[in-house]
């Protein structure tokens, strides 16, 4: 999971345009064809930054924190980005971890169930944990 801090909507909007193009390079889309796509692309980017209300986070905590995810190695599409609602203060560390297949698998079922992100199930268990160790 790779997570990018955006302090305008003008940022957020030109990172996800070069990753667009990116893609549709790879895939060698281009000309007028890349311009028709691109068009749709712009209106998803504004449904997802609405949606997740990311007007209201920059004006609360002065930036957005989105995380993207992968899949065995390739983003997932469209609703692989999550903007982190919790994150009031600095999330300033981050931590890799490796897990066997069914951990993955668990953590992944709990994280649908739940509707969280990775990074939110974790810190979730965590503070669940601590509260029962003190």
């Amino acid at each position: 999971m790779r997570t990018i801090t955006f302090k305008s909507y003008t940022q957020y909007e030109e990172f996800m345009k070069r990753k667009f193009v990116h893609k549709a390079n790879r895939k060698g889309i281009e000309g007028e064809e890349l311009n028709k796509h691109l068009k749709n692309y712009e209106h998803h980017i504004q449904e997802v930054w609405i949606e997740n209300e990311g007007d209201k986070a920059i004006e609360e905590q002065g930036f957005v924190t989105i995380s993207f995810h992968r899949k065995r190695g390739k983003h997932k599409h469209g609703g692989g980005k999550h903007f982190l609602k919790e994150a009031k203060g600095n999330l300033n560390h981050s931590i890799h971890v490796r897990l066997d297949e069914n951990t993955y698998e668990v953590l992944l079922n709990f994280c649908s169930k739940h509707k969280m992100d990775i990074s939110q199930a974790i810190r979730f268990f965590i503070k669940n944990n601590t509260d029962k160790t003190s």
